[in-house]
Parts: C-alpha cells; sequence; structure tokens
C-alpha cells in the first residue's frame, strides 16, 4: 500500500497523474446544454476547426485549424453538440467548420481541453469511402 502511495505521489509530482480528477469531479450531464452548463469553466469562443472522431475518450475531438491542439468535446459517447453534427459523427468523417465551443477545463500546454459545442457554421463534410480513390466532400446546413 505504502509502495503505491509513493509511486501516485511522484506520478502527480510529475505531473502526470491528477490526484484530484477523480475525487471531486462531477459527471457532465448532457442534458443541461452547453452554453449555460455549469461546469463551463471561461467563456465560449468559436473557432475554425476540424471535427472527428477518434479512438479514445474522448471520442469526438476538434483540431483547431492553424494549431498543434486537439479539444476532446464531452461527456464521452453522449456529446454535448448541435443534432446536425451528430448525425454526421462517423470514423471516416471528418466535418469542416465553425464551431463556437465552451470550456470545461483551462487551456494548458501540452494538455487536451474538454469543451462542449454550442454551435456550428459553415459545414463542410469530408468522408471516405472504402474502394473511393477520392473522398465525397458535401456542405451541410445549420
Amino acid at each position: 500500500m505504502r509502495a503505491t502511495l509513493t509511486i501516485v505521489g511522484l506520478l502527480c509530482s510529475f505531473g502526470l497523474v491528477d490526484a484530484s480528477a477523480g475525487a471531486t469531479q462531477k459527471p457532465i450531464d448532457p442534458k443541461a446544454g452547453c452554453r449555460r452548463h455549469p461546469e463551463v469553466v471561461d467563456k465560449c469562443r468559436t473557432l475554425h476547426g476540424r471535427l472527428f472522431v477518434s479512438n479514445g475518450t474522448p471520442g469526438v475531438r476538434i483540431w483547431p485549424v492553424g494549431t498543434r491542439r486537439i479539444l476532446g468535446v464531452l461527456p464521452s459517447e453522449d456529446e454535448i453538440v448541435p443534432e446536425v453534427l451528430k448525425r454526421h459523427l462517423y470514423f471516416d468523417t471528418s466535418i469542416y467548420g465553425d464551431f463556437e465551443v465552451c470550456p470545461f477545463t483551462r487551456e494548458k500546454p501540452d494538455e487536451m481541453q474538454f469543451v462542449c459545442v454550442e454551435s456550428a457554421a459553415d459545414l463542410v463534410v469530408e468522408r471516405f469511402v472504402e474502394g473511393k480513390d477520392a473522398p465525397i466532400i458535401f456542405r451541410i446546413s445549420s
């Protein structure tokens, strides 16, 4: 037991594990919406990016174009996103557009920031189909 606590303490001191993450974090309720969700920690902002589904948690992610960051959309498996996006969430699909995101966590270097998506505009879907050389690209209205 003492060895386990020592290892966890070392991991926390190096920033590899957040000791408070599991203890104080409440589950994100998707029914609460996005912008007025009680867990939102800062102002919402609009960014141009690519929304996609990935292995891991959270599965839905946004890459803000021109950055090296990835945003994770919460809650996992019941993401707070507009319905128009839910209809196109597949592993073989990327959705480019202007996303208004609201943060559940503060931005930190080298860490995924967790967000919800309040709205999306100017959407272009890129779907890769097995057996085709080029993706299918089409616009959807929000």
